[in-house]
């Protein structure tokens, strides 16, 4: 034993500490042997708590990932299913004006069939079966066209070789709408070629609205009246 310096109080100088410290210094230990083993359990406990709640933590971040990968991929999807549709309508939308195209070419192909070009027009003429101007007028829509409208006097004498003498023929030309404005059916506008004959027209019955040719000449008659007719093809 030996006095400090500073305080006054014992001091315990070990030169062989195993068999010198003895009761005193197992004494002097107790408390922080107390303190290491007290915190010991309480930090035996308290990591596998941390442990848990840092993998319950874990599971919760992962859960929250996957679902985001899948919003992620379910859009991904619809993006894809988005994109395959618009391909899918522009082919439709392609297919279908092939199928116009194809009609068109099919419909011409007929109408070049039962019509001849006379002049600069493609031209059908009925001469078997007699009907009403508006009959007539639609017969030639069903071909494809509409009665006859004279363009020009190389037009008119083109026509006029193909007709028999002494019949009279409808011809695309009206003024139903208003008494001496003669336009042309297949385009409501002012007809731009007229051979009359010497007194015509005169709506000589109050009802002849209606434009033919009879003998090379253009006459004003009754659209009720049936004769045969002359067609020329749209376009």
């Amino acid at each position: 034993m030996a006095e400090s310096p500073d305080n006054g109080r014992s001091v315990c100088l070990l030169n062989d500490p195993p068999n010198q410290c003895g009761q005193f210094c197992l004494e002097a230990l107790k408390p922080m042997l107390d303190h290491i083993a007290f915190h010991q359990k309480e930090w035996s406990t308290c990591n596998p708590q941390k442990h848990n709640e840092t993998q319950e933590r874990l599971v919760r971040i992962e859960a929250k990932l996957d679902k985001l990968l899948d919003q992620k991929e379910a859009s991904s999807t619809n993006a894809n299913i988005l994109d395959l549709q618009t391909k899918l309508d522009r082919i439709e939308n392609l297919l279908a004006g092939l199928q116009e195209n194809m009609s068109k070419r099919e419909s011409n192909a007929s109408i070049s069939h039962l019509f001849t070009r006379l002049g600069s027009r493609l031209i059908y003429i009925e001469k078997e079966i007699k009907k009403s101007w508006d009959a007539a007028e639609e017969t030639c829509r069903e071909m494809g066209g509409h009665l006859a409208t004279i363009q020009s006097e190389s037009d008119f004498n083109a026509i006029k070789k193909e007709l028999s003498k002494n019949f009279s023929y409808w011809l695309g030309i009206t003024d139903v709408a208003k008494e001496g404005e003669y336009v042309s059916v297949a385009t409501g506008k002012s007809a731009p070629f007229f051979k009359w004959e010497s007194e015509q027209p005169n709506n000589l019955f109050g009802t002849d609205n209606c434009v033919d040719i009879y003998n090379g000449e253009m006459y004003d008659s009754d659209c009720s009246t049936s004769q045969y007719f002359i067609c020329e093809a749209i376009g």
